[in-house]
C-alpha cells in the first residue's frame, strides 16, 4: 500500500514540537524514547492504476525506540521503528510485520582525528520509497541497507590520512517489473592529506566502486579514479577548491566487457558575503553509459533572521542527452505562528535501460501554522514532471493535516490527500485519509 509519507512525516513533526520538554530532553546526556502509534489509513487506487483499483483499508500499530547521547567529543544516535499492519483490499485481508526502519550514527572528534559511522535499513512496499515517478504502483516489497565508515587522522600534523568505505544493497521480493532488480555496491577511497600551510591543503588519493545488478546478464561495473586536489584560501572571504582526476570503468554484461576512460574534475570558487555564501562550480564527469558530462553552475546560500535560502542555476551538457538548464531553489520563511516553504528543482539524468535522457521538474509548497498551544495544521502541494522521449509523466499531489495534543504525552493527528497522475496509460486519481493516535515516553536513565 502506497502511503502518504510526506504528509505523515510533517504532521508527526508538528506533533513532536507540541510535546512539552521534548526539545529540552535533547540537550546533552543520554536520552531514551519509546513510542507507540495506532494509525488507520484509507486509500483508493493506491497504485494510481488505469483503470482504477479498489479501496484499501489498513490499520498499522507502530512501535519505535530511540537513543541519543552526546558528550564533548562524541555523539551517538539510534532509532528503530516497526509495526504490525492489518490490511484489507479487493484481494482479501492480510496481516504483516513491516514498515521497518533503522538508523544509526556515531561521530567522534578530537583535535587530531575524526571518526564517522553510519547505518540505515528500511523495508516497505516497493512503491513507497518515492525514488522515481516511474516506480509508482510497483508490486512487491523492497529492502534497502546502507553502511558507511570514515576515518581521518593527522589533522594536526603536516601529513594526514583519510579512509572511507561504504556498502549499499537493494533487494526486491514478489515483484513483477523486470526493471526492479537487486543491486549491490561497494565504495572505498583513500587519500593522503597534505597540510602545506594555514591557507593551503592538498590531497592525493584513489577511489574505487564495484556494483552488481542482478538483471538477465548480471551486470558488473568496476570504476577506479585517481585524483589530486588543492583547497586554497585566496583571501579572508574567497576560497578556491580544485580537484583533477581520471576514471577508468570496466563493465561486464553477459560476458561482454566494455572499458571506458575519461576525466573526473571540478573547480569551485566560493565567496563569503555579509549574509551567506555565493559560489561558482565547473565540473566534468565520465560515465560508462552516458559518456562525458560537463556542468557549470552558480549558487547562493543565506540565513537571515526569518529566511533561509539556497539557490543554484546552471547548464549541463551530456554526450547522449545534449545541453539543458538545471537549477534548484529552496526557501523557508519563519512566521510568527508557523512557517512557509517553497522548493523548485530541474535536473537532467540518463536512463541506461531506455538509452535516453530524462528531465525531472519538481515544485512544492508547504505551509504550517500553530493555532494554539495544543493544535497545529499543515498544508502541502507538489507538482512533479518526468519527461523523456518515450514517456511523459505528470503528477500533482495535495495534502492537509492537523495535529492536536490531547494530554502532555498523547497526540491525535489526521489528514487527507489527493493525487492526480497523467502518464502513457492515461489519467489516474487517488484520494486518501488517515487518523492516528500516538504517545512518546521520554526519560533519562
Amino acid at each position: 500500500m502506497r502511503h502518504t509519507g510526506h504528509l505523515i512525516g510533517g504532521v508527526c513533526a508538528l506533533g513532536a514540537a507540541l510535546v512539552p520538554g521534548a526539545s529540552r530532553a535533547q540537550e546533552g546526556g543520554l536520552l531514551l524514547r519509546f513510542g507507540i502509534e495506532n494509525r488507520l489509513e484509507i486509500t483508493r487506487n493506491s497504485g494510481l492504476s488505469v483503470p482504477a483499483e479498489g479501496t484499501e483499508v489498513a490499520n498499522a500499530t507502530l512501535l519505535s525506540f530511540g537513543l541519543s547521547s552526546e558528550t564533548t567529543i562524541d555523539r551517538l544516535t539510534f532509532d528503530v521503528t516497526g509495526g504490525v499492519i492489518a490490511q484489507n483490499t479487493d484481494d482479501g485481508s492480510e496481516i504483516d510485520f513491516g514498515r521497518t526502519a533503522l538508523t544509526f550514527g556515531y561521530h567522534r572528534e578530537v583535535p587530531a582525528a575524526v571518526l564517522d559511522l553510519a547505518a540505515e535499513f528500511r523495508t516497505d512496499d516497493a512503491d513507497a520509497f518515492g525514488d522515481d515517478l516511474g516506480d509508482v504502483g510497483a508490486v512487491g516489497s523492497r529492502s534497502d541497507l546502507s553502511l558507511s565508515a570514515r576515518l581521518e587522522t593527522g589533522r594536526t600534523s603536516g601529513v594526514g590520512l583519510a579512509l572511507g568505505v561504504a556498502y549499499d544493497q537493494t533487494r526486491y521480493q514478489d515483484t513483477i517489473d523486470p526493471d526492479l532488480v537487486d543491486t549491490t555496491e561497494w565504495r572505498g577511497d583513500v587519500a593522503a592529506i597534505l597540510h602545506f600551510s594555514e591557507v593551503a591543503t592538498g590531497r592525493v588519493g584513489l577511489r574505487y566502486r564495484h556494483r552488481e545488478e542482478d538483471d538477465l546478464g548480471t551486470t558488473t561495473t568496476d570504476a577506479t579514479t585517481v585524483f589530486a586536489g588543492l583547497d586554497y584560501s585566496l583571501s579572508e572571504r574567497t576560497d578556491l577548491s580544485v580537484e583533477l582526476g581520471y576514471t577508468e570503468t570496466e563493465t561486464e554484461d553477459g560476458g561482454v566487457i566494455d572499458r571506458d576512460t575519461g576525466p573526473d574534475a571540478s573547480v569551485r570558487l566560493s565567496y563569503d558575503m555579509p549574509v551567506g555564501t555565493a559560489y561558482a562550480l565547473l565540473g566534468v564527469t565520465t560515465d560508462a553509459d552516458e559518456g562525458q558530462r560537463q556542468t557549470f553552475e552558480i549558487g547562493r546560500a543565506l540565513e537571515a533572521r526569518r529566511d533561509t535560502l539556497s539557490a543554484r542555476l546552471g547548464v549541463t551538457h551530456g554526450d547522449r542527452t545534449g545541453t539543458d538548464l538545471i537549477g534548484s531553489l529552496e526557501w523557508t520563511r519563519a512566521l510568527p505562528d508557523g512557517s512557509i516553504g517553497v522548493t523548485a528543482e530541474r535536473r537532467v539524468s540518463y536512463d541506461a535501460d531506455t538509452d535516453e535522457g530524462v528531465t525531472d521538474s519538481i515544485f512544492s509548497l508547504t505551509w504550517a501554522k500553530t493555532l494554539n498551544d495544543t493544535t497545529s495544521v499543515l498544508f502541502g502541494a507538489t507538482y512533479e514532471n518526468s519527461d523523456s522521449a518515450s514517456e511523459r509523466i505528470e503528477q500533482v499531489s495535495f495534502d492537509a493535516g492537523v495535529s492536536h495534543r490531547l494530554t502532555a504525552d498523547w497526540s491525535l493527528s489526521g489528514g487527507m490527500g489527493y493525487t492526480v497522475r497523467h502518464d502513457a496509460d492515461g489519467r489516474a486519481e487517488s484520494p486518501r485519509l488517515f487518523v492516528a493516535l500516538s504517545r512518546d515516553f521520554l526519560f533519562r536513565p
